[in-house]
């Protein structure tokens, strides 16, 4: 999977356009990219930058593949049978913990989106509101992450009452009283509450303390040593998709609801509108997805008493590719430019 196919297809389109006789159509690599969950706004970069052409023109035949239950987006790349992975920066620590061999090549989200989120209604709208309330919680969630906004609060654990509920019974339970608090997403639950008509208030962790990377994209370190061209490739494929849907999210979003045609155009869109938002990030200023030893430092520490060791910063991640590729400082100034 080296350049041949690129040169290929440049003497392919010579060819073409010399009105030669065509040369044999170049094979494409065949790239895998893992995940996180079945396809939703967060994912509408991908599917664009296939339906534009970007991957191919790469030289590169990719196939999305969402994660299912039971299974590992990081043990699926780090068994070298998928190529890439993306997937929230604690289950990325905790596999790096364990001793998986990959690296982050590009962080996605430079802020975890999670959030504590209220029934306007209930009048919960500070962190010292939550003293002695029930907030929904996920068996697979690590509380340590929703300690920076109880100390900011001069709470502790002990102050409030963890309801351990089903991942989608959460946002029913909120409505019907039976928790004062969900542990979820400021674009996920926040706004399917609000589209069924329930207010609510959103303290977002990000500006309450924690200091955390959201979701990355991922590799093997084996692959960056073999094959640094693909995955250079595929980066700037990828960073081409995010600049379109940049400038064209609802036609980006279209391209996720043909294969997902559960899902609503103009909720899903809005979504996306609120995490494009999240990209105009001080991280970001010189390079869209740059990382450093100091976020993932905190990333880890975040997790630590989760951990059965802590893996070292800078074997987290490598800038590379975001340093080596025009597209990514496109689309920091993109990001990071006013809106109208």
């Amino acid at each position: 999977m080296k350049a041949l196919p690129r040169l290929l297809l440049g003497l392919a389109a010579f060819a073409s356009a010399s009105g030669l006789a065509a040369l044999p159509a170049a094979a494409l690599d065949k790239v895998v990219l893992r995940i996180n969950f079945s396809p939703w706004a967060m994912h509408a970069q991908y599917y664009a930058a296939i339906a534009q052409g970007y991957y191919a023109k790469e030289g590169i035949e990719l196939e999305i593949r969402p994660v299912s239950a039971g299974q590992s987006v990081e043990a699926l790349v780090a068994s070298g049978r998928e190529h890439f992975g993306l997937d929230n920066a604690d289950s990325f620590v905790q596999a790096k913990a364990s001793g998986m061999p990959i690296v982050a090549i590009l962080a996605d989200q430079p802020d975890a989106p999670t959030a504590v989120i209220t029934l306007a209604s209930s009048g919960i709208a500070k962190a010292n509101q939550l003293k002695g309330k029930k907030i929904s919680w996920f068996q697979a969630n690590v509380k340590s992450k929703l300690d920076p906004l109880l100390k900011s609060a001069g709470l502790s654990r002990d102050d409030i009452e963890y309801v351990m509920v089903t991942r989608g019974a959460e946002v029913q339970m909120l409505a019907a009283g039976k928790v004062d608090a969900i542990w979820g997403y400021a674009f996920g639950q926040a706004l399917t509450l609000e589209s069924k008509g329930f207010p609510v208030n959103v303290l977002a962790m990000k500006d309450n303390g924690l200091v955390n990377y959201g979701t990355v994209i991922f590799t093997t370190e084996a692959l960056i040593k073999s094959d640094p061209d693909l995955v250079r490739r595929f980066v700037k494929a990828t960073l081409q998709g995010y600049i379109w849907t940049q400038k064209n999210q609802e036609a980006a979003v279209a391209e996720v609801i043909k294969v997902a045609p559960d899902r609503d155009q103009k909720l899903e869109t809005k979504k996306l509108g609120i995490i494009f938002a999240l990209y105009n990030s001080p991280d970001y200023v010189e390079r869209f997805g740059k990382m450093s030893d100091a976020k993932w430092a905190a990333t880890i520490d975040s997790l630590a008493e989760d951990l059965p060791s802590k893996p070292s910063p800078s074997s987290m991640y490598t800038n590379q590719f975001v340093d080596s590729i025009d597209e990514a400082k496109t689309l920091s100034q993109a990001v990071r430019a006013p809106t109208n």
